[in-house]
Order: structure tokens, then sequence, then C-alpha cells
């Protein structure tokens, strides 16, 4: 994908948010377990002091669904969508195919990762340290 493409910014936002918290939970096919292991590990090898790791469940649904758990109740509120199906307003909505979505968030975890990404200042790009804003994120895609 490249930068001028109007889902880059979700995607890289949502690869940022997999790679920087721990309290995330995905939802996915089967075939991209081997995915989400891969990029566990890499969390542990470049985030070596991380103790909280995101957790997931595959599932047969077309969509990949990434929630944040709640610290107090562990209840699941979805942060972002990969499919094309349009999810709430503020969830994060990387607006693909699901097969198409999902490995763009792969390779762009990958590529933070080797950026330094989150020990790094910038490194996460343009606009990557203010706070997301999905209804400017969804004017672009019109």
């Amino acid at each position: 994908m490249r930068i001028d493409d109007p889902l880059w910014p979700v995607v890289r936002e949502t690869s940022r948010q997999l790679l920087r918290s721990g309290n995330i939970h995905l939802e996915l096919l089967p075939e991209f377990q081997k995915d989400i292991e891969e990029i566990l590990l890499e969390i542990s090898d470049y985030q070596p002091a991380k103790t909280q790791f995101p957790s997931f469940r595959t599932t047969s649904r077309n969509d990949v669904c990434m929630y944040e758990r709640d610290q107090d109740d562990g209840s699941l509120h979805l942060i972002a969508y990969i499919g094309m199906k349009e999810p709430e307003p503020d969830v994060r909505w990387i607006k693909m195919p699901v097969h198409d979505g999902w490995k763009e968030v792969v390779l762009a975890s990958r590529e933070l990762h080797e950026a330094g990404y989150p020990g790094c200042i910038g490194c996460g790009g343009p606009n990557s340290e203010s706070p997301w804003d999905e209804e400017i994120s969804r004017s672009r895609l019109e």
C-alpha cells in the first residue's frame, strides 16, 4: 500500500494499536492464525520488556475485529474493523476485503517494528502521536 492511498493512515493506526497496547483482543479467520502468532513473537522480540500481549480467537466470520479489553470488567469494545460492512462511527474502519486488509495490517506491523516502534518518537509516521480522528479518515474514502 502506498502512502497516498486513503486507507494508509487507518492501516498504520490499527497496526500501531496492535503493537502498542497489551489489552487488545482480535477475532479473525483461522487462516490468519499463523500471521498473528508471528506478530506476537515479533512483539516479544522487539519489545522484550512487554509483559501483556494481545489475545486472539479464530472465527468463521469474514472480517477481522480488533477489540480493546476494559481493565476493570474485562468487557470488549470494538476499536478497529477490517471488512466491507461499515462499523459504528467511532471504530477504525479498514474498508477492504478481509484478506487484503489483513495483509496490509501485517505488513505495516512489521514495518513499524523494524522502524523501532513503539520505542521511538515519530517513527510511527505522520501524525502518529496525535489522537485518531475516524471522521477524517472516513471522509478520505468518499
